[in-house]
């Protein structure tokens, strides 16, 4: 007679009772997983009726952040997987699936969008990601004090390049999570609006203040607002943001001058002129400014022996006063 071996009463509710229910697995793709990272940024942006608290504030930026980064980047694996790595000559298919590589920086994944995909990112967008990277660096490995005002701005900023990107640039080609992405762009679009209106609120509250400064006020390199007023310490009415003169000029230089050459002022004997440079009042012009004492130096010409020194337009020789008396006593 064979052995029954079915399991007896006990054995089957023992064996029911071991039974462990499956999580659900993760399923984030690059576009879902970014439109994740910019719904938590809206989310914390929109604590205290639109007046966050430094936490939120800090969150906001860690978030948005991580979505800019995971959206321009999947904008680059659409056009070739290999570009996101950072060195797209030793990319590997097995690497890639894995999720095994170094991958390019955010402002790298700028460039190569605009460079290789052909993309119009501008300078002013690519500075408004810069500035908020810059924030959030600061914020996850030093801790970081900065003002709120200021964090606003570089948000509002971002938040209004990326609503654009995704819908020019991802949501087109989109399937199936077109649905999901449309509903959520129409969602994000009206709190924009609100995040916006508290920037625009407080731009119009300073406006008056501004105005007589209007000839030597520029674009702040932190909020990105109208409003650094040059001088012995240039001050940001926006944001309340204290510059060093030297500080303020080099960035000038670098991101929004005509030209990264500062010259000599020859009145503060300091690299403070920034050459090119726009201001409140003429944002289209191209004035030669010091950053320390607010002089307006253009058309006055640079010193033929040391191209450092601004020199009047109606001096000659076009030779400074101090490369003057080297040649002479040479």
């Amino acid at each position: 007679m064979s052995e029954d071996r079915r399991n007896t009463p006990d054995e089957s509710s023992r064996q029911r009772r071991l039974v462990v229910r499956r999580r659900r697995d993760m399923d984030y793709t690059p576009v879902r997983n970014g439109m994740d990272f910019l719904i938590s940024a809206f989310d914390h942006l929109s604590q205290r009726e639109g007046e966050p608290g430094a936490r939120d504030l800090k969150y906001a930026v860690l978030h948005l952040q991580a979505a800019v980064e995971v959206l321009l980047k999947a904008r680059l694996i659409r056009e070739h997987w290999s570009l996101v790595f950072s060195d797209p000559g030793k990319a590997r298919r097995t690497d890639y699936e894995k999720g095994s590589f170094h991958s390019c920086t955010v402002l790298g994944a700028i460039d190569r969008l605009n460079n290789i995909v052909s993309l119009q990112i501008s300078k002013e967008q690519r500075q408004a990601i810069s500035n908020l990277a810059d924030t959030r660096n600061a914020l996850t490995h030093l801790g970081h004090t900065s003002s709120v005002y200021a964090v606003e701005s570089q948000a509002a900023h971002v938040l209004d390049f990326l609503l654009n990107f995704i819908h020019e640039e991802l949501r087109p080609v989109l399937s199936k999570e077109g649905p999901f992405v449309e509903t959520t762009m129409n969602r994000l679009r009206t709190r924009l609006g609100q995040v916006k209106a508290l920037v625009k609120h407080r731009v119009q509250r300073i406006e008056g203040e501004l105005q007589p400064f209007a000839g030597h006020t520029v674009q702040c390199p932190d909020c990105q607002q109208w409003a650094l007023v040059l001088g012995d310490e240039p001050l940001c009415h926006f944001c309340l943001t204290h510059f060093a003169p030297e500080e303020a000029a080099v960035w000038y230089a670098e991101t929004h001058a005509a030209t990264d050459q500062l010259s000599i002022c020859p009145s503060c004997d300091e690299h403070t002129v920034a050459v090119g440079a726009s201001v409140a009042k003429n944002k289209t012009a191209g004035l030669d400014i010091c950053f320390r004492c607010a002089t307006d130096y253009t058309n006055w010409r640079v010193c033929e022996l040391c191209s450092e020194t601004l020199i009047p337009p109606t001096k000659e020789p076009s030779v400074c006063d101090p490369c003057l008396t080297d040649h002479y006593e040479s």
